[in-house]
Formats: structure tokens, C-alpha cells, sequence
């Protein structure tokens, strides 16, 4: 948070701040289930389900809400919800919350209320509350492997992609429960229950034993936004699919029938194994094939056979942002937890970049500092005319404060024995002359007015119609106040069936103000505030004069009508042809075309413009592209990155195609919370990949708490990329 205050009175107002109330109640009988068994990674969006007796959950005036602590240590209370009835004595609840600290805990609360939709400050009653302690919380910057079956080898394939450092992705196995209880729908996106999630592994036989068509629903959702899931399902196919019909959507083509495995080698060769499958093993295995196999969705990386009509053994494939990977053998049978090729099998299918043998930067990256995210937070948090007062100035004022109180009121004294009433008057002169040179030094280091600084990313699948946006905000306030904020899709780029949700954006890993911080970041403004109706908008917000919060906010829409029209294929030599044409109602500025490790310089598109491939430039390398190269004496050399460039463009680009670059390889960061945009893994999944630059796709509106009416507020600039995602032709 930039602070531009005076010294003296910063460090009196931060001694002086004074700690929040914790509720208390001796209500023993309301109770909580927190996170994956326990388990929560902190700066990342966590699933707490509450069990309320029948009578704290009666009359029909009682709501309950989760209340937590942002990096700030201010309590922030979740969306108001109506719990719902189990049996004839226990009522539950579902919510999300977002942990901000190390050391926080979340506070439960049942509220009577009439009016949950309205400004609950004054209206709202807590009738019961308790402080639950989190079981084990992991640093933001933990990797998170969500295994659903008994694959003893997953872990061990984390091993062998273990880093430099020693960090490594680690497996949680959640247990599977029938029984669940639906996310309120106050929450905004689907998906969000797996926010701290990187990877899911699904075994097919883990889904007869138990998990909800529910959670595989909100699995559904997450994958949809960027997620990557691997399913692993051979001969327990059909009873998963009679289980959970709705597994079906993530198969490459229509489930045929079970057929015996023959051939192993394809097998052991894609797994890299130095010894054979045994050949009693082999016999007892069956694979399902599917019906049309030339016409399968995604990749196929290994069949069993050399011809197109062999059956697939894995197969990746593009599920709107998201991949699915499919592999049709059930890896945590017997036979295969005792082959040494399962485990350098499992690494390949989870894909996991940086492993030990990386070389360039990676060493370099240093896991819980500055990420890519980190970054683009520092370059939102820039204003106009706002500026950090330079130490060296700070220091110089300081040190003739210093000179001016000993030796010139010393010599002022001493030459002024004969009126002694002198040295009553230049003790207090000095400190007044001072006090108004620091006051005149911040002024011009500060703006008047309030400002609204944004960025972000807006992704359109042209498959479905379906969009995700990514964006942030950073508020700068020149004077004490309160205020609201509500994050929505643009009127012009969504239908009526959007899902917005709003939080604070904190700095990165173990910072100061970071969710890993040992202790929390002194706020200025030290008050707890709260959702309103919806996820989409904050309410009472506290700020200090002379600082600035900054806020992201994660949206879902579907696109009323064809974005991109495109008939662009792929021709022999791997190269594109083919037009596409802009039927969106914006310009987009920079357009470039992406496709495996080639890219295509389009220009402007305008509204009804059409460009044909043919008659542009020949591609060039995406990966030169992104990494800035240009030819030094008789070699490439790719512009080094720089960890304190502040051009959000930039930044928004490399994040969103972060593996193409070479990862942390190029950067010496990791993604940290931009690793859901990048899109890389589509560009090898028969898909193309349109970038430009456009107008914000998300409508931030704010409002001071003591003015009635929305007023204008300073604008600092928006920086929104825009990425459409096109499906290849045959």
C-alpha cells in the first residue's frame, strides 16, 4: 500500500492503531468444516461449510456469513445467506472465504436481519458467532496436486518434478462424500471451491465410491475456466459413466465398449520405462474405445497401434480454457503401483514445467518473493501526478532537523545569554518551520481527488460463446473515508447470466502486506467492512488520506452473438490459412495470431473488418515474440526481463502466455495468481489464439459512503487485453 505521509506522524498513527474486537459466544453447537480436510492455501478462495442447530437457524429472519482477515488484518464478512434444512434438527450452509494471513482464523456468525440485501451496518444483529482455527494453512505459493483415488505414484511423480529449492507441488486427497450441500449462489463464478487448486487427478474408480455429481459439476465449471484435470478411467469407464453421467462431456468422443490391451509397447514407450509391462498383466487389461475414432476431440499423444483407427491411450484435448487429459488405463490398480514406468508416466500425463533438470533463471526464482502477479500489482498501483517521496529527500530533511535542534539552537542560545526569553521561541520556531517544510514536500508528491487505476484480461472461447475476465483495480484516496466498490461485466460484452465476484488484491508470498507476511500489514484504516447483496460489490471499505487499495475481480458471461467469425485451417506445411472477421462492437488495436509456436501480425480490426492470412505476413516465432529477441553480431538474444517494469501491457502478456516463454526459465518469477490465464497449453490443442488490445470488459463503479449519488472519479488509465479463442478447422 503507498503511503505518503509524514515520517513522525506515520510511525505515532501506526503505534497508536488500535486492534480489532473478536465476537465472542458461548455457543458451543455451531460448527464449521473448513477447506479440503483442513487443508487451506491462504490468498486463495476456500470452501467453509457451517452446521447450525434448528434453533439458531429459526425464524426465517436468521442468515449466517463468514467472516475473515484480509492481508490488512481488517475483518471482512461474507454475502448473507439462508441455511438450509438436513434433517429435523441440523440446518448447513455452504460458503466461500478468502483467507488473507498466516495466522488468521475465520469467524462463523448467524445474523437476524430483515433486510439482508440492504447496508447491514446498522440493521443487522449477531446472534451467535465462534472463531474456528484453521487447521493447516499452506503459503500461497504451494502448489496444490487435488487427487481423487488411491495413486500412490502421484506423489511420487511430485518428486521428480521437485524444483531447484527443493519445493515441490504437493498432493492433497480429499476424502469422497456423497452427500453435499450447493454453494450459495450469492458466490458468483462457478469454480471458485477449486481456486487453490492447480491440478486435479481423477481415477474412475474413485467416482463409484462415493463423489457427488455436485462436486464433479463445480470440477466441471473450474476446468471450463482454466483448470487441468487428468482422468484416469480404462476398465472402470463404464461404472463411472452409469455413476456420473455427466462424466461423458469430458471424454474425447461417445464411449463405445471395453476391448482387450494386446500391446503394451506404446504403453512403455510414452511412459519412457526401462522395463516391460509383464505379460500377465498385459492380458488382464481392457481399454475402452469410442465410437468415430478419426474424428476424436484433441490430440492423441499414444494409441496403441500406428494408424489413426488404432485405439487411443492418451489424449489431450481443449475443454473451453481449460485441458483434460485421458489416459485408458486405470493406474492405481496393483499392476501398475509395482511398474517403475508408472511414476515417470504420471509426471508426464500432470506436465509439469520447471522440473529438477531446468536450467536459464530458474534457479533464480525465489518461492514465496516477487511473482509475476506481485508485479503487475506494483504497476496498477500507479496514479497520476502521485508520486513515492524519495528517500534521499527524506533523509536530508531529516538530517537538518537534526543539525537545526543541536547545533544551530545550541549556537542560537549561546550567543543570545543576554534574552534568554530567545531560546523559549526557536525550539517551537524550528519544529513549525519543519513541520511545514515536510507538509509543502508531500504535497507535491500527491494529487488531489480520488482515482480509479484498472487492467486485466478478457477471454472470449468462440467454441461455446463463454467468457472469463480477469481484472484489477487500485484505488488512490486523498483524504480519510469510506466507500463501496462493485465489479460487473462491461453492458457490451455479456448477457443477463453473469457471475461476478470482487476481493482484495494483496502483494505477493512472504512481502510485507502478502498473505504469507509472518505478521499482518498495519492497516491505516483499521475497520472491518462486507460484502453487499452479491460477491460482486464491497461495501463500507475504510481508506487513509494519502493511500491506495488495490482489488481484482473475477467474472463469467456468455456472448449474445458471434464474436470472430474465422475460417482459418491449417494447411500441409503446418502454416494457416484462411479470414476472420470482426463482428464484435469494439476495436481491438496489436492484433496478433497464435498458433503452436507461431504467430501472425494482424494490426487494427475494426468492427466488420476482415484479414486474410494469406495476404499478411508469414508467420514468425511466438516465442521471439514474447521474449523480445533481436540478432546480436551473429546470434538471437532475448531481452532479459526486468522485475520492476511497470508497463502493464507487457506484464499482462508474458503472464498469459507464461510457458511459451520458457516460464520462470525467462522471468525469474513464478505466475503466482495470473497462472489461470495462461493459455498456452490451447495453442497444441488444435486451437488458435487471437490477442489485441481493447476497452475495459469490467464496469467498476465507485461510491463515497457519504455521498448519495455516484460522482466522477479521476481516471489513471486501463490496460485490457483481449484473447479469442478459435477452433481449427479440418
Amino acid at each position: 500500500m503507498m503511503i505518503l505521509r509524514q515520517p513522525v506522524l506515520c510511525f505515532l498513527f501506526l503505534v497508536a492503531t488500535p486492534t480489532i474486537g473478536m465476537a465472542t459466544s458461548d455457543s458451543q453447537e455451531l460448527l464449521a468444516e473448513i477447506g479440503f480436510d483442513g487443508i487451506v492455501r491462504a490468498g486463495h478462495w476456500t470452501p467453509v461449510t457451517l452446521h447450525i442447530p434448528q434453533s439458531l437457524a429459526q425464524p426465517s429472519t436468521r442468515y449466517v456469513a463468514v467472516e475473515a482477515q484480509d492481508p490488512d488484518g481488517q475483518w471482512l464478512r461474507s454475502p448473507l445467506v439462508r441455511p438450509t434444512s438436513i434433517n429435523d434438527t441440523q440446518w448447513a450452509a455452504r460458503l466461500l472465504v478468502k483467507i488473507g494471513g498466516r495466522d488468521s482464523t475465520i469467524r462463523a456468525v448467524v445474523i437476524d436481519t430483515t433486510e439482508p440485501n440492504a447496508d447491514r451496518s446498522h440493521l443487522a444483529q449477531v446472534v451467535a458467532s465462534r472463531i474456528v482455527p484453521i487447521p493447516q494453512l499452506l503459503e500461497s505459493s504451494q502448489e496444490v496436486l487435488m487427487l481423487f483415488g488411491d495413486l500412490e505414484n502421484a506423489t511420487r511423480a511430485t518428486r521428480l518434478a521437485a524444483r531447484e529449492d527443493g519445493s515441490r507441488m504437493l498432493v492433497v486427497s480429499p476424502e469422497p462424500r456423497s452427500d453435499s450441500i450447493l454453494l450459495s449462489s450469492v458466490f458468483g463464478p462457478p469454480g471458485l471451491t477449486f481456486d487453490g487448486v492447480n491440478k486435479v487427478i481423477i481415477c474412475g474408480n474413485s467416482i463409484t465410491r462415493g463423489i457427488s455429481n455436485d462436486h464433479l459439476l463445480e470440477l466441471d465449471a473450474w476446468i471450463r475456466e482454466g483448470g487441468d484435470l487428468i482422468l484416469i478411467a480404462g476398465m472402470s469407464l463404464p461404472d463411472a459413466i452409469s455413476t456420473s453421467p455427466s462424466l461423458e462431456s469430458w471424454l474425447p468422443g461417445k464411449f463405445s465398449r471395453l476391448v482387450p490391451l494386446r500391446r503394451a509397447s506404446a504403453l512403455e514407450t510414452y511412459a519412457r520405462s526401462s522395463r516391460p509391462l509383464a505379460r500377465r498383466a498385459i492380458e488382464k487389461l481392457q481399454i475402452p474405445i469410442f465410437e468415430d475414432l478419426p474424428k476424436l476431440q484433441g490430440v492423441i499423444e499414444a494409441s496403441v497401434g500406428g494408424t489413426e483407427n488404432d485405439p487411443p491411450l492418451v489424449v489431450r484435448r481443449a475443454y473451453g480454457f481449460g485441458r483434460i487429459t485421458w489416459i485408458g488405463i486405470d493406474l492405481d490398480t496393483r499392476t501398475f503401483a509395482s511398474w517403475p514406468g508408472t511414476d515417470s508416466l504420471v509426471l508426464k500425463l500432470l506436465d509439469i514445467q520447471n522440473s529438477g533438470d531446468s536450467k536459464g533463471r530458474a534457479g533464480e526464482t525465489r518461492r514465496g518473493g516477487l511473482d509475476l502477479a506481485g508485479q503487475l500489482r506494483l504497476a496498477v498501483d500507479k496514479y497520476l501526478s502521485v508520486f513515492v517521496i524519495p528517500f534521499e529527500l527524506i533523509a536530508l530533511i531529516g538530517l537538518l532537523y537534526v543539525a537545526a535542534l543541536y547545533p544551530l539552537d545550541w549556537w542560537i542560545a549561546r550567543r543570545s545569554e543576554r534574552f534568554g526569553w530567545i531560546t523559549w521561541l526557536t525550539l517551537p520556531l524550528i519544529v513549525l518551520a519543519f513541520t511545514g517544510i515536510t507538509w509543502s514536500t508531500t504535497q507535491q508528491f500527491k494529487s488531489d481527488g480520488w482515482q480509479i487505476h484498472t487492467a486485466g484480461v478478457f477471454d472470449i472461447d468462440e467454441a461455446t460463446q463463454t467468457c472469463r475476465s480477469t481484472s484489477f483495480a487500485g484505488i488512490w484516496a486523498s483524504n480519510n473515508g469510506r466507500f463501496s466498490l462493485s465489479a460487473n461485466p462491461a453492458p457490451d460484452t455479456t448477457s443477463e447470466d453473469s457471475l461476478s465476484v470482487v476481493s482484495w488484491f494483496a502483494a505477493s508470498g512472504r512481502n510485507i502486506g502478502g498473505p504469507d507476511a509472518l505478521t499482518p500489514h498495519p492497516s491505516l484504516a483499521e475497520a472491518p467492512y462486507e460484502y453487499g447483496s452479491s460477491a460482486a460489490r464491497l461495501q463500507n471499505i475504510s481508506i487513509a488520506a494519502a493511500s491506495s487499495q488495490l482489488f481484482e475481480a473475477n467474472s463469467t458471461s456468455r456472448l449474445p452473438t458471434v464474436s470472430i467469425q474465422s475460417t482459418i485451417s491449417r494447411t500441409g506445411q503446418g502454416t494457416l490459412r484462411g479470414t476472420i472477421t470482426n463482428k464484435l462492437q469494439v476495436a481491438l488495436n496489436d492484433c496478433v495470431l497464435m498458433h503452436a509456436g507461431w504467430l501472425y501480425d494482424i494490426g487494427t480490426l475494426r468492427p466488420g473488418d476482415t484479414f486474410n492470412l494469406e495476404a499478411g505476413k508469414g508467420p514468425r516465432s511466438l516465442g521471439a515474440f514474447l521474449t523480445k529477441k533481436r540478432a546480436v553480431k551473429d546470434r538471437n538474444v532475448s531481452a532479459r526481463w526486468k522485475s520492476d517494469d511497470r508497463d502493464i501491457s507487457r506484464i499482462l502478456e508474458v503472464a498469459g502466455m507464461h510457458r511459451a516463454t520458457g516460464g520462470s526459465e525467462y522471468t525469474g518469477l513464478q505466475s503466482g495468481r495470473l497462472e489461470h490465464i495462461d493459455m498456452t497449453h490451447l495453442l497444441a490443442l488444435d486451437r488458435v489464439i487471437l490477442m489485441g488490445k481493447g476497452p475495459s470488459a469490467t464496469k467498476w463503479l465507485l461510491q463515497k459512503t457519504s455521498e448519495p449519488e455516484l460522482k466522477h472519479f479521476k481516471d489513471a488509465g486501463n490496460t485490457t487485453l483481449w484473447r479469442i479463442v478459435l477452433e481449427l478447422r479440418n
